[in-house]
């Protein structure tokens, strides 16, 4: 990894966040006519901060919340977004949600950071 600050302390991630992996629900389950909650499958979806939305889902296994930080988790491994609305998040995708005393976006540009050291 990156040496950031020797003032930081090494902590998992999970220390600091909740991490929520996707789930994909049925494909029954997806449409373009706007019926349920956005739904994100992965980096294609990705703008330059948020995802555009091609698709919704009426029956979601796991959902990000607004501002929770969305990263691809399938090749390729790293790339981040924020959910700009609550949404569904298939498998290639995990929502971190960092806790009250991390600051997102610090936490989005840390990520962004260490994007290639993720990837690898």
């Amino acid at each position: 990894m990156k040496m950031i600050s020797k003032n930081w302390i090494n902590c998992v991630l999970g220390d600091i966040s909740l991490i929520i992996s996707g789930q994909s629900p049925e494909s029954s389950a997806y449409n373009k006519n706007m019926d349920g909650l956005p739904f994100f499958q992965g980096k294609a979806e990705f703008g330059e901060v948020y995802p555009a939305v091609r698709q919704w889902c009426n029956a979601p296994r796991k959902i990000a919340e607004k501002d929770d930080i969305l990263i691809s988790v399938r090749a390729p491994a790293g790339p981040t977004n924020i959910a700009n609305q609550k949404c569904a998040i298939g498998r290639g995708l995990a929502a971190i949600r960092a806790n009250k005393n991390i600051s997102r976006q610090f936490l989005f540009n840390y990520l962004r950071f260490v994007e290639s050291d993720i990837a690898r």
